[in-house]
């Protein structure tokens, strides 16, 4: 509470996300969340977030094939997670094969 005004919770949250390192992260972590929804059923099947770095998204792809066809899709990828984030929080996407297990 600021003065006599009531401050949301959801209010305190936003500019937590919107000033902090820890806030960063959050908005970064509803991309592993909505993966399916970000890259379409068909890529996130085959593919899945690594990690961000510098705005710079890594995403690990099962084979060859599947690194192409993300890789032929990464702007329509990059285009989507910054509509959900309502600003520039990928500038581009980094494809490698996913390390066997």
């Amino acid at each position: 509470m600021r003065g006599d005004k009531i401050t949301s919770v959801g209010d305190i949250l936003g500019q937590l996300k919107k000033g902090s390192p820890l806030g960063q992260q959050l908005e970064q972590a509803q991309i592993w969340e909505r993966w399916p929804e970000l890259a379409g059923a068909q890529l996130a099947a085959h593919g899945k977030p690594h990690h961000i770095r510098n705005g710079v998204l890594t995403v690990e792809a099962e084979n060859p094939v599947w690194m192409h066809r993300f890789t032929y899709h990464k702007w329509e990828i990059i285009r989507r997670i910054n509509r959900l984030a309502k600003r520039e929080l990928i500038h581009d996407v980094f494809v490698r094969l996913a390390e066997e297990e």
